[in-house]
């Protein structure tokens, strides 16, 4: 009821996803109009050290970017390593010493997990350039931002099959059941093959680069249009 009559309030509400407006239409959130402004993915490219370029081989530096929140399911990740020898996952973000214990505890013996504990945008940007994919297995998600960015990048993605990633990824990922970890192993794997990968990363370069903030900038700038008009 909060939500309704804050929404119902408003002359438009916007939304960073047309996964985000279907919800709403679905639940009879809001009376109002929804309107769709993508978030755009910042350049890492732009980030990257002095001389340092995307490799694109098989992947061997699987790169998590995320909180360690019980929805973004990293345990998956860390049981798939065990079907991913010679290969490390890379934790980014900051974590706590018992969230990562837990994790240390989960992994199979001998399997290689590397616990960044917080990167600047040039180590994470380095790390996606160095033979990366990203990798992620959330359970519920808004958007997927580290997803738009490594695909602008020119990474391929294996990520969890639901619809807000469809709509972020497009062809530029490979989706598997976040339950799964052999599954995700398997993805993982299948990118091994360079066709393959060309070919998801040229698809997810195509797809994400619909997203701009020029573009979500003219979609806001045309709905406060249409408001004063209506004045």
């Amino acid at each position: 009821v909060p939500q309704r009559v804050t929404l119902n309030g408003a002359d438009i509400v916007a939304t960073v996803s047309e996964e985000s407006r279907r919800q709403f239409a679905e639940v009879n959130l809001t009376k109002r109009e929804v309107i769709v402004i993508h978030n755009a993915p910042q350049k890492l490219a732009e980030q990257l050290p002095s001389g340092v370029s995307v490799r694109g081989g098989a992947p061997t530096n699987l790169v998590y970017m995320g909180s360690f929140m019980p929805y973004k399911n990293v345990e998956t990740l860390v049981l798939a390593m065990a079907y991913l020898r010679g290969r490390t996952l890379h934790v980014l973000s900051r974590i706590t010493p018992a969230r990562r214990a837990e994790y240390e505890a989960l992994a199979t013996p001998g399997t290689k997990i590397v616990f960044h504990n917080g990167v600047t945008d040039a180590e994470y940007a380095a790390l996606l350039a160095d033979d990366g994919a990203l990798v992620t297995m959330s359970l519920d998600e808004g958007y997927g931002l580290p997803v738009a960015e490594a695909l602008e990048l020119g990474v391929p993605a294996v990520i969890t099959d639901m619809p807000i990633f469809r709509e972020v990824a497009g062809g530029g990922a490979l989706y598997v059941d976040p339950q799964d970890p052999q599954a995700v192993a398997d993805a993982i794997i299948a990118l091994d093959d360079d066709e393959r990968r060309a070919a998801v990363v040229a698809a997810g370069q195509a797809h994400v680069a619909r997203f701009t903030w020029e573009r979500s900038a003219g979609v806001l700038l045309e709905a406060a249009q249409r408001l004063v008009a209506r004045t």
